[in-house]
C-alpha cells in the first residue's frame, strides 16, 4: 500500500530508541526477535551489522516507513549503495518515496557531502553537521531519522581511536535532541578488529533479524585511555557474573515449574493435600517458615484450610475475626503484599502485628468466578534480608492461580453434580425439576429471583411461565411484563442473542429506560434464550434488584445457559408427547370407528357367507366351493387386523398403570399358553434367572408370547430351540430371546417393525404384520426400545429394554 504522509498528518512524542524499535515491531520485513529496553539506559543510536544486502535493509526500510509515518525527516547517507537502488528499495515496499523528496521529509546525502566534507573525516565538523540537520529538521518535522552507511570507513585514514571518540560526541547529540540513528556496518568489508569495537561502543544492535540490547556495551570514553584495561576487566567480569547470575535463576525457575507440576498433577492426592504440598514449596523457595491458604466469609471470619510452620495461631482449621489480621490488609490493598521488614512498613504499631508478630508477609488474594475468596499467604517472624525477585512474584502468582482454577472446577463439578440430581430425578415433574434448578441458579449466584418467560409470537408480549423470589410476589403469572416487541432490554435481548446476555448493574445505562427496570427495579439480570426445536420459545433468567459488585463470569453465564438448554429440551419433548398423545388419541378414535364401522358389515359378509355354505353347499361344484373358501378365509383375516389395529392403538390409552412385574410369573403364563404349541413342536425353551420390572403384566405377556410364538413359527425344518436371558444395564434391564431359526435379512431387520409389514407370503406363514409393531408400541410406551440381532440361516436375537425397579424396591 502507498505511503503518503505529510509532516502535520502525525504528532508524535519526543522520538527515542523505543521509537525505533517500535517500528522493527510492526514491521513486516523485520523478521525480529526485538528485545525491549527492561530499563538499560541507552541513547538514540543503533549499530546495524550486516552480511548482505538483504540483511542491510530488513531495518532501514521499517526504519524509514516508520519516521514518515510518525512525521519525522529521513536523511540517508548513501555510500555502498547507491542513491536510484535505495529509492527502487523504498518504493517495493510500498513506501511514496516522490511525495517524500517533494515533502522534503525524505533527503539523501553522499558521503562527500557529509563525512567527508572536507575530504577527510573531521569529527567536529561532522557533529556541526548533525546538529545544524537536526535543527533544520525540527522546525518542520517532528524529529530528524538518520540511516548512515559507513562504508566509507575503508577508504579513509580515520583510526579507530577517532571513530570511537566521534561515537562518543554523537551519542551525546542524540541523547539531547530529537533525533534517532542507524549506523549501517558490512561485516564483510571491516576488519574483525574495527567490528569488534563497533559492537562495544553501540549499546543497541541490529544483526541477522534480530535487535538486541548489548551487554558488551561500553562507552567509548571508557573503552580508550589507561584505565580502559581495569574498566575492561570489571566490565568482563560483571557480564560473567549477570550471565551468570541468569542462568542460575532460570535453572530455579524451570525446576520450581517442575515441582509445581508434581504437586499439582498428582490425580490420587487430594486438593487439601496438594494445597499443603504448595505451601511447603513456596515456604522453601521464599525461606518463610510460615505458609497458609485462608478461605474468608461473609460475616467478616476467616477459615485456615491448610498451613504449614510452627506458630500458634495459623493452624489449619482454626477460625477467627478478619478484623486486625494481615489478611485484611491482603484484601484491601489493589494487588499482593510483598513485605520484608514489618518495622520498615510501620506495621510493628498496627494491631495485626501485635497478634500476629509476622515481621516478613508476602501473599495475593485468591478469588473464584470473579468474587473474593481468600488469601495464599508467606511469613516469617524475622525480617527477610532480601527483597522479593521478580521470579518469585511470579510462583507466587501461578500458586495462586492454579488454586483458583481448582475451586472453580471444583465449583463447576459440584453445580454440574446437583444440576443433575435434579433434572435426572424420575419422580420429579417437569415444574418441580425446573422450580429446583432455577432456585438453586438464584441460590448459587447470590441472587434474588429467577423465571421462565414465554414469548408465544415475535410481535407478541413476554409472558411469565413460572418465577420464584421476590417477583414472584410481585407479578402473577398469567401478567404480560411489556409491550414493545421490537424494543427493550432484558429478555428481549437474550432472545436474540445466541449468548447468554448479562448486566451485573443497570444504572447509568439504557437499561434504565426499560420497563423492567422502572416497573419492578429488577438492577441486576443474566438471561439465556429457550428453543422449542428451531423456534425461540422465550428466555431463562435470574436477577436481582441490588446491582451485583462484580460482573457475571463465563462459568456463570456457562451454567446459565446450560440450565436454558435442558429447558429447551423439555420443552420441545414435552411438545413432541403431546403431539404424540394427541396422534395416539386421533389413532384409537379411527381404530374405534374401523372396529364399530367395519366389524358390522364384515359380520353380515360372514354371516351371509355361511349361510350361503349351509343352504348352496351342496350346489357347488370344485371352483364354487374354493372361492367360498377364499371368501370366508379373506373375512377372518380381515377381522383379526381389524382387532389387532384396535389392540394397536389401545397401547397407550387402555394400559394398566407400571407397577413391578416379575418376568419369570410373565414368562411361565406365556408358556402355560403355549403348552399344546409347545408340544406339538418339541419346541425346547430354557431361562436364565429373569428380574422383576417396572411394566404392565398385561402387555409385556403379549410381547413375550408374541416372541415366543413367532420364534416357534420361523424355526424353519428344525426343531425350535429358544433361550432367555437378561443384563442389567444402569437403571434399565436388556431382555434377549435368542432362537434358532430361519433368520432375517439385515436390510429387512427394521422393516419387522412396521405396522403391516410381512416377509413371507401367507402361503408360506399366517399373520397380520402386527405382532412386531405391537411388540415395538408396548416396549416404547414403557420407555425402552427393540432390536434385532440375525443372520440368515443363524437365527435371531429379539432384544428390548425394559425400567428395572430401584434396588430398595427389589
Amino acid at each position: 500500500m502507498s505511503q503518503n504522509v505529510s509532516p502535520t498528518d502525525v504528532a508524535s512524542d519526543a522520538v527515542t530508541l523505543e521509537t525505533g524499535l517500535e517500528a522493527f515491531q510492526q514491521s513486516r520485513e523485520f523478521s525480529g526477535p526485538v528485545e525491549a529496553l527492561d530499563g538499560h539506559d541507552c541513547n538514540d543510536h543503533f549499530a546495524h551489522i550486516y552480511e548482505t544486502s538483504s540483511e542491510k535493509f530488513e531495518a532501514a526500510v521499517p526504519f524509514v516507513r516508520h519516521g514518515l509515518e510518525r512525521g519525522e525527516r529521513i536523511a540517508y547517507v548513501v555510500d555502498q549503495s547507491t542513491e536510484a537502488e535505495v529509492q527502487q528499495t523504498l518504493r517495493t515496499a510500498g513506501i511514496d518515496v516522490d511525495a517524500a523528496l517533494e515533502s522534503g521529509a525524505l533527503e539523501f546525502y553522499t558521503v562527500a557531502e557529509t563525512y567527508l566534507r572536507s575530504g577527510t573525516f573531521d569529527q567536529h565538523e561532522m557533529i556541526q553537521f548533525y546538529a545544524d540537520a537536526t535543527s533544520e529538521a525540527t522546525e518542520e518535522f517532528e524529529a530528524l531519522r538518520l540511516v548512515a552507511e559507513m562504508s566509507w570507513i575503508k577508504e579513509d585514514e580515520t583510526t579507530i581511536e577517532q571513530l570511537m571518540e566521534y561515537e562518543s560526541k554523537i551519542n551525546d547529540l542524540f541523547n539531547h535532541e530529537d533525533v534517532l540513528a542507524i549506523c549501517q556496518y558490512d561485516r564483510e568489508l571491516f576488519d574483525p578488529e574495527l567490528i569488534q569495537n563497533v559492537i562495544r561502543t553501540h549499546p543497541h544492535l541490529i544483526y541477522n533479524g534480530a535487535a538486541c540490547h548489548n551487554f558488551y556495551y561500553t562507552p567509548p570514553e571508557e573503552l580508550f585511555g589507561d584505565n580502559a584495561p581495569v574498566r575492561e576487566n570489571e566490565r568482563m567480569l560483571q557480564t560473567l557474573r549477570e550471565r551468570t547470575t541468569a542462568k542460575v535463576e532460570l535453572q530455579q525457575r524451570e525446576q520450581f515449574l517442575k515441582d509445581l507440576y508434581e504437586v499439582t498433577a498428582d490425580s490420587d492426592r487430594l486438593f487439601e493435600t496438594k494445597v499443603r504440598g504448595l505451601l511447603e514449596l513456596g515456604s522453601e523457595r521464599f525461606g518463610l517458615e510460615i505458609g497458609y491458604f485462608a478461605q474468608t466469609t461473609a460475616d467478616g471470619m476467616y477459615d485456615i484450610v491448610e498451613a504449614v510452620g510452627d506458630h500458634d495461631q495459623i493452624t489449619a482449621g482454626s477460625t477467627d475475626s478478619l478484623s486486625d489480621t494481615y489478611c485484611e490488609k491482603l484484601l484491601a490493598a489493589p494487588g499482593r503484599i510483598a513485605v520484608t521488614d514489618a518495622a520498615e512498613v510501620g506495621w510493628t504499631t498496627d494491631r495485626a502485628y501485635e497478634r500476629f508478630g509476622l515481621d516478613a508477609y508476602f501473599a495475593t488474594a485468591v478469588h473464584v468466578s470473579g468474587e473474593e475468596y481468600g488469601t495464599l499467604c508467606f511469613a516469617s517472624q524475622t525480617p527477610r534480608e532480601k527483597p522479593y525477585t521478580d521470579a518469585e512474584r511470579t510462583y507466587l502468582d501461578l500458586m495462586g492461580q492454579w488454586i483458583e482454577y481448582e475451586l472453580e472446577r471444583q465449583q463447576r463439578e459440584e453445580f454440574l453434580q446437583e444440576s443433575y440430581q435434579i433434572t435426572a430425578d424420575p419422580d420429579l415433574a417437569f415444574e418441580t425439576k425446573l422450580e429446583q434448578l432455577l432456585e438453586f441458579g438464584r441460590e448459587w449466584m447470590g441472587l434474588e429471583t429467577a423465571g421462565l418467560t414465554h414469548l408465544p409470537s415475535w410481535d407478541d408480549r413476554f409472558r411469565n411461565d413460572f418465577t420464584i423470589g421476590y417477583w414472584g410476589d410481585m407479578v402473577d403469572d398469567s401478567d404480560t411484563l411489556w409491550t414493545d416487541p421490537g424494543d427493550g432490554c432484558y429478555c428481549r435481548q437474550a432472545i436474540e442473542s445466541d449468548e447468554p446476555v448479562g448486566m451485573a448493574d443497570v444504572r447509568g445505562t439504557d437499561w434504565e429506560d426499560d420497563k423492567i427496570y422502572q416497573e419492578y427495579g429488577l438492577s441486576c439480570y443474566l438471561g439465556t434464550k429457550v428453543m422449542n426445536g428451531t423456534t425461540p420459545y422465550g428466555t431463562l433468567w435470574v436477577g436481582s434488584t441490588e446491582p451485583r459488585d462484580h460482573e457475571f463470569t463465563e462459568t456463570e453465564h456457562t451454567f446459565l445457559e446450560l440450565m436454558g438448554q435442558w429447558v429447551s429440551y423439555e420443552i420441545e419433548r414435552e411438545h413432541r408427547e403431546s403431539a404424540l398423545r394427541e396422534s395416539n388419541k386421533r389413532l384409537e378414535q379411527f381404530a374405534y370407528a374401523a372396529s364399530h364401522d367395519l366389524q358390522e358389515p364384515l359380520r353380515m359378509v360372514s354371516s351371509y357367507l355361511q349361510l350361503i355354505e349351509q343352504r348352496y353347499g351342496e350346489e357347488f361344484d370344485e371352483d364354487g366351493e374354493e372361492f367360498l373358501e377364499f371368501a370366508v378365509d379373506g373375512a377372518d383375516r380381515m377381522r383379526r387386523m381389524i382387532d389387532g389395529l384396535l389392540a394397536y392403538s389401545r397401547v397407550e390409552t387402555r394400559g394398566d398403570p407400571l407397577e413391578p412385574v416379575e418376568l419369570e410369573t410373565v414368562l411361565d403364563d406365556v408358556r402355560e399358553d403355549l403348552q399344546l404349541q409347545i408340544e406339538d413342536t418339541d419346541t425346547t425353551i430354557t431361562a436364565e434367572p429373569l428380574p422383576c420390572v417396572e411394566g404392565d403384566g398385561d402387555q409385556l405377556r403379549q410381547v413375550l408370547q408374541n416372541l415366543l410364538e413367532n420364534a416357534i413359527t420361523y424355526s424353519g425344518d428344525a426343531t425350535p430351540r429358544i433361550y432367555l436371558d437378561a443384563e442389567r444395564r444402569k437403571h434399565e434391564w436388556v431382555l434377549s430371546v435368542h432362537d434358532n431359526g430361519i433368520g432375517i435379512e439385515p436390510e429387512n431387520q427394521d422393516r419387522v417393525f412396521d405396522i403391516f409389514n410381512r416377509l413371507h407370503s401367507r402361503d408360506e406363514y399366517d399373520g397380520t404384520g402386527l405382532g412386531l409393531a405391537l411388540c415395538q408400541r408396548i416396549v416404547e410406551r414403557h420407555g425402552g426400545k427393540m432390536w434385532i440381532d440375525s443372520e440368515p440361516g443363524e437365527g435371531a436375537t429379539f432384544s428390548l429394554t425394559l425400567p428395572a425397579i430401584a434396588d430398595h424396591e427389589q
